[in-house]
């Protein structure tokens, strides 16, 4: 891992997996802190740059874990939809991230409290099936082998037959494993768009072949268009995209497919845009409807409709799940 800084909270000591992480990041310097909120959270950040030289931040999670889904993520049908932060921030760095816009700063916090994870999910569990998207905030996948983090929601599904989650990435990653309750989410977007926006992702051909090879070990594969990015010649774009994934993907196995356009809360909008005052991105003229950033209805629908259209010659339209 390129980490060269690592901040502990005192408190964060005591847990092994913060032994785990500091052994596998050899030579960071590491410094002590009383609350990892004294560093992400400190005024007059330089959130681009932090990006360039990004620290990690190992902390204990107090609060609440376990959020409700929010109306901008799909909930693909599941009535009892969740996501979980065991981590902040992302690897990665895409332009288009609402991240930009909900944290102060570009470090990454990971949490080792993960008992009390599993604790949050045995009690809200005794309510009902829990559908969990553990990686909304992050790339569990992609940070899997310095925190274990995946590992541990993985092992959460299989000692919890009522557990759905969904673990999403941006990332090539090897899945060896086929548990019946854990969906891998591969997010693909048009070459043009991994080029511009998707900094320091797989390549899209890395990750279509990382479904396909996930397919054929019997996982449970997603695959998400989304953000569907209004680029020039986007028809065309994402075309050449589907076409591609076809030619090495068995649409027939899929669990089922996401397609959304880009939407951002009008909030996290206008600091995105404080932030990173030259992203084309940030600047783009959307309307705001019930709080949300989004492109006219017309452009949406048109996008949809067509992105839709194509990969529906290739699996059924119910399986076929959009955010509105």
């Amino acid at each position: 891992m390129r980490f060269t800084h690592i901040y502990v909270e005192e408190r964060a000591y005591g847990y092994p997996l913060t032994g785990t992480i500091l052994s596998g990041i050899p030579g960071a310097k590491v410094v002590t802190i009383r609350h990892y909120k004294d560093v992400f959270d400190r005024k007059r950040q330089n959130a681009p740059l932090q990006k360039e030289h990004q620290a990690l931040i190992i902390a204990v999670r107090d609060g609440n874990r376990i959020f409700r889904g929010a109306p901008v993520c799909q909930s693909f049908g599941q009535k009892n939809f969740y996501y979980a932060s065991s981590m902040m921030n992302c690897p990665f760095d895409c332009g288009y991230c609402y991240l930009k816009g909900m944290y102060p700063s570009s470090n990454m916090v990971v949490f080792v409290n993960l008992d009390d994870y599993r604790k949050d999910i045995e009690d809200k569990i005794k309510e009902g099936p829990m559908y969990v998207c553990a990686s909304y905030d992050t790339d569990l996948l992609a940070m899997n082998s310095l925190t274990g983090h995946a590992d541990f929601w993985k092992e959460m599904a299989q000692t919890n037959g009522n557990l759905l989650v969904e673990l999403r990435t941006k990332a090539a990653v090897n899945v060896t494993d086929n548990i019946s309750n854990v969906i891998y989410a591969f997010t693909l977007s048009p070459e043009e768009v991994m080029l511009r926006y998707e900094r320091n992702t797989a390549s899209v051909d890395a990750r279509i072949k990382a479904a396909a090879r996930a397919l054929e070990n019997g996982a449970k594969v997603r695959l998400c268009f989304d953000p569907v990015i209004r680029i020039p010649a986007w028809k065309d774009a994402y075309k050449e995209l589907i076409d591609k994934t076809v030619s090495y993907v068995d649409f027939s196995k899929l669990t089922d497919v996401s397609v959304g356009t880009f939407r951002i809360s009008a909030d996290y909008l206008t600091r995105m845009r404080r932030a990173y005052p030259d992203s084309e991105i940030a600047w783009y003229p959307y309307v705001i409807k019930d709080g949300v950033a989004q492109y006219a209805p017309d452009a949406d629908r048109e996008m949809q409709e067509f992105v839709c259209g194509l990969l529906g010659k290739y699996t059924g339209m119910e399986r076929i799940f959009t955010w509105n």
